[in-house]
């Protein structure tokens, strides 16, 4: 099977080396697969997806699930994302949305999009995980002034179309209650949101199912799946797993090449994150940065970033086009510039973490659920960097597709149903990727 990027960032047997692994010391150390084994349902990726699909499918369908992940529990964008709950999951105008889709199609996306953020906040009381939840909304922050108009537009969009909770503040009014900076132009916020250490709440899951009895393995790559009349035999490198339905649960880290349908469908983007050391009360107080909410600006290459609970800031943005353990340090050192930029009052602040992940993009700019036409294989995918909200919510559809076999029965915005379009010539996926981000660029150095 191939991949995109330089192997480094595959090395599924490593942990990464970000903040959220330094504090949190939870491992499972489950077994390895090393037999041939049965069950009803296979799901591929021990992340949000595939392990709330698999309590969904174990405890309103009472079926047999294994679970197979390539690193640990968590190994991809869940353990390693910067723990926004945000939304909606696009990278597409609300306005080309409708234009596309219809206005109805649209509010029920957004309604669903609402309800992700919602479920999540659920899963965090019902298993009862404690995952540092800090701030109670998210700010969207305009980084020019001409941004403003455009934030407030669709404040008014989100309260009037979609009964979306929000408020305007004003540069002077963001600066008391927000931050101070060199791109700072005042903000809109919107509610649900809130933000989270990722890693212990995908550890959390992964502790719930494990007490519903879901049977995980860990460090077990499929590598293959061969269909036996109407059956599937998924295989690894030193096991196999004969079932009749599988949920492939990977997002960005799909492997092309396991499931000929799903291929070069996905676009898998490198996004980077940097955290700095602890700041004192005083030094959080150069730039008055008040809020423990999470904040995402408006470029078109955007910038996310928050304080954590400990005074530190986290910060990221789109990373490398490479994927080498390099070009990951190069990058960081980027970023640090653009962070010191926005708040020159912490150029002195040194940076301890720096990691990355891979995000899910297609061409729809939409996440996509649904299963291959004559196969009993199941996907949810392409959740655009706002996975806290939309991969959990994603699992729980998903089980309810594949317990009926039959798309009919959810009820979800057809915006989410059916695979994206594949790539024209896919091996130029990263070439077409750099030219958007040379043009998005360009459109962010003209303010535009």
């Amino acid at each position: 099977m191939k991949n995109i990027y330089h192997s480094d960032i595959y090395k599924f047997e490593e942990p990464v080396n970000s903040y959220w692994e330094d504090t949190t010391k939870e491992t499972f150390n489950l077994d390895k697969l090393t037999k041939d084994l049965k069950s009803d349902v296979v799901v591929i990726g021990a992340g949000y997806t595939g392990l709330l699909c698999a309590i969904n499918l174990i405890e309103n369908y009472n079926l047999d699930v294994i679970l197979l992940e390539a690193g640990k529990v968590g190994w991809g964008a869940s353990s390693r994302n910067g723990g926004f709950c945000s939304f909606p999951p696009i990278k597409i105008s609300f306005k080309k949305l409708q234009k596309i889709y219809g206005k109805e199609e649209t509010k029920k996306f957004f309604k669903n999009s609402i309800e992700g953020s919602n479920y999540t906040k659920e899963i965090i009381s019902n298993y009862n995980i404690n995952c540092d939840v800090t701030g109670e909304c998210n700010y969207i922050l305009a980084h020019h002034p001409n941004k403003f108009k455009q934030i407030k537009e669709q404040a008014e969009t989100y309260k009037k179309e979609f009964g979306i909770d929000t408020n305007i503040y004003s540069k002077q009014e963001f600066d008391k209650i927000g931050h101070s900076g060199t791109e700072q132009f005042g903000a809109l916020s919107y509610k649900p949101g809130f933000a989270i250490n990722p890693l212990k709440f995908v550890n959390g899951i992964a502790r719930y199912a494990l007490s519903k009895k879901l049977k995980i393995f860990e460090h077990t790559l499929v590598n293959k799946i061969d269909k036996i009349d109407n059956s599937y035999d998924v295989k690894t490198k030193e096991g196999s797993v004969k079932t009749k339905k599988i949920v492939v649960a990977t997002n960005g880290f799909y492997q092309e090449g396991l499931v000929p349908q799903m291929n070069s469908r996905i676009l898998p983007v490198i996004s980077n994150i940097i955290v700095t050391r602890k700041l004192t009360k005083d030094e959080i107080d150069l730039h008055n940065f008040k809020t423990f909410s999470p904040i995402a600006n408006t470029k078109n290459l955007l910038y996310y970033y928050r304080k954590l609970p400990d005074n530190r800031i986290l910060f990221g943005t789109r990373g490398d086009f490479i994927g080498s353990d390099q070009s990951n340090l190069n990058r960081s050192k980027i970023m640090e510039k653009f962070l010191k930029n926005i708040f020159p009052n912490w150029s002195n602040i040194s940076i301890e973490y720096n990691w990355r992940g891979l995000i899910a993009m297609s061409q729809k700019l939409t996440p996509s659920i649904g299963k291959i036409e004559n196969e009993e294989i199941y996907y949810g995918f392409g959740y655009h960097g706002v996975g806290v909200s939309t991969a959990p919510w994603t699992g729980k559809q998903l089980s309810k597709l594949v317990f009926s076999s039959n798309s009919k029965d959810l009820d979800v915005s057809k915006i989410y149903k059916g695979l994206p379009k594949k790539f024209i010539f896919p091996k130029l996926r990263i070439f077409y990727f750099r030219l958007a981000v040379l043009f998005y660029n360009i459109k962010d150095k003209l303010n535009i």
